[in-house]
């Protein structure tokens, strides 16, 4: 799969976005090169749909134009379609068009109006499917690279000794009795110790830099060894059992794949707990009009959407007030999201049933208004 998974300083971007004739484009595609003609014809389809919906809102006939000319260079351009992953989401104004090929599958849909729809692309942002694993023993040391649209990789690490004789610069040909004397009773734990240091130091920088979690694969007494000598911050608690030197990069991701999916269920179920104890002092809210109003005063800290929801209702950006009838090219969840994410906060897109509070969204509050 060919991806382009979009940073939160774009979205942001994109979120502040307020003008006439803007169209946003959900295609659900596939990264099997058969079917991506398929998805074009359907994307060419959403484009008419959207344009004429742009032509309906009265919008000026040059800037349609521009828009509708830069979605059909879009669907005039091979080497797109023949590169893509499970979502194609577009971005159209008259002076400007972007597109990210996503692996989350998002439902097909088009949106014309004043504002793009962000809500699908932070659905990426959500539970984004990457992390390091760090493979670990006295024979290897390996970091390796997972993300959402590939399979594990080996990520280079400078200063990364290659096992343990070569963090003490074990060279000689004759090593034998250094790694009696590195792997025996004598010492071996200190050593151990400053291995896992050393591995540590070397790690930590380009962990820090991705901003992941980093899962563990080892076994004792090096796991226990490492965990207590390492930066704290984004290892996970889970270790991936076994020896690792036993398991190939693609194994080791797929055993970190189901530690991950565990690390988000754990993070859904602490996030419903907390939910519930601040719903209860007053720091949480489920009810639309709450939600509208400390959206725009800036109290929300953590916004919960369901990705297919569509309340109905307009959003006065001023004093957070809803009307009770939606404004033709305005989408209320997509202002709502835009406004928390303008204020710093956090706006988390998740399926049916995992909102904490049972609705369709639900909002932490840093105070109350």
């Amino acid at each position: 799969m060919h991806t382009d998974i979009p940073q939160r300083s774009e979205i942001e971007q994109l979120a502040t976005q307020s003008r006439p004739n803007l169209v946003t484009i959900v295609l659900r595609t596939s990264p099997v090169t058969t079917e991506a003609e398929a998805s074009r014809i359907t994307f060419g389809t959403l484009v008419s749909q959207a344009v004429n919906a742009l032509t309906e809102l009265g919008g000026d006939p040059g800037e349609i134009e521009a828009t509708e000319a830069s979605l059909r260079a879009l669907h005039d351009d091979s080497h797109l379609w023949r590169y893509l992953s499970r979502s194609l989401v577009v971005f159209a104004a008259p002076d400007r068009t972007v597109s990210y090929r996503l692996p989350n599958e998002l439902e097909t849909e088009w949106f014309a109006g004043e504002h793009f729809r962000i809500v699908p692309l932070l659905r990426t942002l959500t539970f984004p499917h990457e992390a390091t694993v760090l493979a670990l023993s006295q024979n290897a040391v390996r970091l390796i690279g997972i993300g959402p649209d590939h399979r594990g990789a080996e990520l280079p690490v400078p200063d990364l000794p290659s096992d343990l004789l070569d963090a003490f610069n074990v060279e000689d040909p004759g090593v034998e009795s250094h790694r009696r004397r590195l792997h025996g009773p004598e010492g071996q734990t200190s050593r151990l110790l400053a291995y896992a240091r050393a591995v540590d130091r070397a790690v930590a920088p380009v962990v820090r830099s991705a901003r992941t979690p980093m899962i563990l694969a080892a076994t004792q007494p090096l796991e226990g060894l490492f965990r207590s000598v390492a930066t704290p911050g984004q290892l996970l608690a889970q270790t991936i059992e076994g020896n690792p030197d036993e398991r190939t990069a693609a194994e080791l991701d797929e055993a970190a794949r189901k530690i991950l999916d565990a690390h988000y269920a754990a993070e859904l179920a602490a996030a419903a707990e907390r939910f519930g104890n601040r719903r209860a002092g007053g720091r949480a809210v489920t009810d639309l009009s709450d939600v509208a109003r400390a959206a725009v005063a800036g109290a929300i800290s953590v916004l919960y959407v369901d990705v297919d929801a569509h309340p109905a209702g307009a959003l006065d950006p001023a004093t957070g007030a809803l009307g009770t009838e939606p404004v033709p090219g305005r989408s209320l969840i997509d202002q709502l999201a835009a406004q928390v994410l303008a204020h710093g906060g956090r706006v988390l897109v998740l399926r049916g049933g995992e909102v904490p509070g049972g609705g369709e969204l639900g909002a932490e509050l840093r105070f109350t208004v």
